[in-house]
């Protein structure tokens, strides 16, 4: 009897990797996902006739993006920079204090209550208060992005650091850990699930909070324009502008989930 020999296999191509991990399917499936919402668009509104002044088609205003792409590039800008201020600023201060929270039940108790009743208030109550405060500048769209952000990322970072086995931090400081170190090697990583879903929630909010921000007072960024473009109903740009944000929230969401991948390795999907 004749031995078999294995067949020698190539190591996986870093193509095959990357359809492997998901990523290029992901992409491709975004992808194909915004083609047929936008032939199905093109299609009912031709279908029904209805007229350029109610609602575009998108063979009417995505050539804008090629006509007018400085302006629109510029104010998506100006938007991304505001948006990752607030919510970076949001995430530094949310996730700490919620640490500081879990961690002592008399401040938990006695701000806890306070930020809830921030949280309530409408956004567009606090805006024209901040521009009273601040004048028509960035920093108060900062702030409201940041206000919008910062209550999820606090409660899931909250249950997140709640979450956690304390048997877990006794047998680590009884091996003779430190608690930072504790912290970084249980706690932390144990707790950043929650974290991330709180960080997926708030970036959705601070997209929301941005455009709110820049709807109230701003000279610049994405709802600007589309304010100016309602004024003068060109419904051309103004949607040239709502794509615009939608693809400045993905971009954002996918940077996000990258971060997840790269932070949280081993939850990574095979």
């Amino acid at each position: 009897m004749s031995d078999q020999i294995a067949p020698v296999t190539s190591p996986p191509t870093p193509a095959a990797r990357l359809i492997r991990a998901g990523w290029l399917w992901s992409i491709l499936n975004s992808v194909l996902s915004v083609v047929i919402f936008l032939a199905l668009w093109e299609g009912l509104i031709r279908l029904f006739d209805v007229p350029v002044w109610l609602v575009p088609k998108p063979s009417d205003f995505l050539g804008r993006f090629l006509v007018d792409y400085p302006e629109i590039l510029r104010n998506a800008l100006a938007t991304s920079v505001t948006l990752a201020a607030g919510f970076g600023l949001g995430v530094v201060i949310a996730v700490p204090l919620a640490l500081l929270m879990v961690s002592i039940g008399a401040l938990e108790r006695g701000l806890y209550p306070v930020i809830v009743f921030l949280n309530i208030m409408p956004k567009t109550v606090i805006g024209p208060i901040l521009i009273i405060w601040f004048g028509v500048s960035p920093l108060v769209s900062v702030l409201v992005v940041f206000l919008m952000c910062f209550f999820p990322v606090l409660v899931d970072s909250m249950h997140g650091f709640r979450a956690v086995d304390p048997r877990l931090d006794y047998i680590t400081r009884s091996m003779g850990a430190t608690p930072w170190q504790a912290f970084r090697y249980v706690r932390l990583p144990a707790s950043m699930s929650h974290i991330f879903a709180g960080m997926r929630i708030g970036i959705v909010k601070a997209v929301e909070g941005v455009i709110i921000a820049e709807f109230i007072g701003s000279s610049a960024g994405l709802g600007f324009m589309i304010m100016r473009a309602s004024s003068f109903m060109n419904m051309e740009l103004l949607f040239c502008g709502l794509v615009a944000v939608a693809i400045v929230a993905l971009i954002f969401n996918a940077l996000l989930a990258t971060s997840e991948r790269i932070m949280m390795p081993w939850v990574r999907p095979r």
